[in-house]
């Protein structure tokens, strides 16, 4: 099935990995913008997420707005809560709310919309909630939600206006009626079409770990073969300061990630994927470690922030026997800052079969 937009969890994911042993995505990945209190992220099936938040503060109020691609399309939205950092300014409403939640703006009841349990998966706001709660974003009018106890959660609209054109834009609404934003007389029909998510056979079971395989690590004619990617070479100059660890892909081969101690800090100096026997023969994968995703063969990368990806593109690969396939990528760590990491916004996504 597609990969669906969940609440966050943590991902420690990766960057630019075009090389033998990895391969790349068929389709484009799609492409990911922040603004003020909102992040935003398309991916290659046209498919649009706006992540809004509340005012940083210990417990905020979050929304997730989505849209697939293609004319006369449904806009959905959901509701849920988000943690803030732990020096974020105090507010009354640092408690979780709880009973029947109700929607305000400027002031104004709304109604009922829910219980306070539905906001731990994400509490889906009917049609007409979602049109009002759109509307009063573009014209900047105050939003919050109250619970049983009287406590009131504001949603952000800085920023949002922008990220809403700019989802008009990337799936070619602009100018139409379905436009959220701009929109005007031109036909629905000028709307591309949804792209459908490229097909990925679903990935083998995991190999359990061998008895050896910790005494990989400290092979000495192996370490000598892992040259630390250049933004570790300095921790890496000694060799006592190389640490190796080891983890099971197959029967055959394991991934060997190397990190370097420096005074203060663990510094990530590569990962490769190896045979578990000499001739090593190691094919350099990333310059991030790899983290299985127990019981499949499946790995996480967490992505780097770069002049080329601000945001450090998080992505997930499976193994297929002879290589990493791209199955997911999402927007990393630095786009969504750790009080903000709450929904899964896909950049790529493949229908597992």
């Amino acid at each position: 099935m597609r990969t669906p937009s969940l609440l966050y969890t943590p991902l420690p994911l990766l960057a630019s990995l075009a090389l033998a042993s990895v391969a790349t995505a068929a389709e484009p990945l799609g492409t990911s913008f922040v603004e003020g209190d909102g992040v935003m992220a398309c991916d290659n099936t046209r498919t649009c997420r706006l992540a809004a938040y509340g005012p940083l503060a210990p417990l905020m109020l979050s929304m997730l707005v989505e849209r697939a691609g293609g004319p006369q399309t449904a806009v959905t939205a959901r509701l849920s809560m988000a943690e803030g950092a732990e020096d974020a300014p105090r507010t009354p409403a640092a408690v979780a709310p709880e009973g029947t939640l109700r929607l305000r703006v400027d002031g104004r009841d709304l109604g009922a919309i829910g219980h306070s349990e539905a906001l731990d998966l994400g509490l889906e706001l009917p049609a007409h909630y979602v049109a009002s709660m759109i509307d009063a974003l573009l014209d900047g009018r105050r939003i919050e939600m109250s619970d049983a106890s009287g406590h009131a959660w504001p949603l952000s609209d800085h920023g949002i206006r922008t990220l809403l054109l700019k989802m008009d834009e990337v799936q070619g609404r602009l100018d139409t009626p379905g436009a959220l934003v701009r929109k005007g007389a031109q036909p629905e029909s000028k709307v591309p079409a949804a792209v459908a998510a490229p097909p990925l056979k679903a990935p083998p079971l995991l190999v359990e770990a061998h008895e050896d395989d910790g005494q990989l690590a400290g092979r000495a004619e192996l370490l000598q073969q892992l040259q630390p990617v250049a933004a570790a070479r300095n921790a890496c100059e000694r060799m006592s300061s190389r640490q190796l660890r080891i983890e099971r892909v197959d029967a055959t081969h394991v991934l060997a990630m190397l990190s370097c101690a420096t005074d203060r800090h663990i510094v990530p100096a590569g990962t490769w994927l190896i045979r578990d026997r000499s001739p090593f023969a190691p094919r350099p994968l990333s310059p991030t470690p790899l983290f299985p995703v127990y019981p499949h063969a499946v790995f996480l990368e967490e992505g780097l922030a770069t002049d080329k990806d601000a945001c450090g593109t998080n992505r997930h690969w499976v193994w297929d026997g002879t290589r990493l396939i791209l199955s997911g990528a999402f927007v990393g760590y630095y786009c969504s800052s750790p009080s903000r990491r709450h929904w899964q916004l896909p950049i790529h996504v493949t229908d597992i079969r």
